[in-house]
């Protein structure tokens, strides 16, 4: 069994006996898993789709010091796209 199947399965067994999702959250960041790793993980731990956990992670109280720039990258990523659909819709 690797590392990651390893947490995520203790994770699961806190999961199941608590439903204190923050402190696994805080364990995983505190433990220098990234924020896609956390997400990766919770996702297994809970049977979850990715989306919700990434919804979980990027709103927990534990990843809120990045919460207002990750939504800035995120919005500058649209926009980036969306000004290169533009442009290729100018150029047919």
């Amino acid at each position: 069994m690797n590392k990651d199947s390893e947490l995520t399965q203790k994770l699961n067994n806190i999961l199941i006996k608590s439903a204190d999702r923050e402190s696994v959250i805080n364990l995983l960041r505190l433990s220098n898993y990234s924020k896609t790793e956390s997400i990766k993980i919770l996702k297994n731990a809970l049977s979850i789709s990715y989306y919700e956990a990434q919804d979980i992670i990027h709103n927990s109280q534990t990843w809120s010091d990045v919460k207002e720039v990750d939504e800035k990258i995120m919005n500058d990523f649209f926009d980036v796209l969306e000004e290169l659909g533009s442009s290729k819709s100018e150029e047919t």
